[in-house]
């Protein structure tokens, strides 16, 4: 995929992120968004196929963020492709998901799978517009039935009590 496609899936992906995530969440969510990126969340210790490339210098020490995994920027939409897009390849799988806003952006986390592809046989989500980008939803609190059970819930749950979700 070039990178022309691949920042158009990326920018479908975050707007869906955006409104899936205002069905669940208190606070308000921008339009605007900027992207927390947490590169190599996948296992790759097994054997690469096809044109599967690591970069297992993209790691970033742990510790640094709510759920133990340190993360790039905030970055605009540009600076995501720049860093992911790398010689028409991209990751097999990116999960998309809203991690909080700061008053004037969404920020959107996009946690990363660590092969790097350009065979579009191995990414992941066949059948979505988006692959290799998938929604996610917010972290829910524990015991979060529904908004109709439970209500709406802080974005910042998690962030706010400093532990990682389960």
């Amino acid at each position: 995929m070039d990178g022309q496609e691949f920042a158009s899936r990326l920018r479908l992906a975050a707007d869906a992120s955006v409104v899936f995530a205002r069905e669940f969440v208190r606070e308000t969510l921008p339009d605007e968004t900027a992207f927390l990126v947490f590169p190599n969340q996948s296992c790759d210790g097994h054997p690469l196929v096809g044109d599967e490339t690591i970069y297992p210098q993209d790691s970033l020490p742990d510790g640094l963020h709510m759920d133990g995994g340190r993360h790039h920027g905030p970055w605009t939409a540009g600076e995501v492709v720049d860093f992911l897009w790398r010689d028409e390849k991209v990751p097999e799988w990116i999960d998309v998901m809203v991690e909080d806003e700061d008053g004037r952006r969404t920020l959107v986390s996009l946690r990363c799978c660590g092969r790097f592809t350009a065979q579009e046989d191995l990414l992941y989500y066949r059948g979505r517009e988006t692959r290799p980008f998938a929604v996610k939803s917010p972290y829910f609190p524990p015991h979060w039935e529904s908004v109709e059970a439970s209500g709406r819930f802080s974005v910042r749950y998690w962030k706010d009590r400093r532990i990682r979700p389960a």
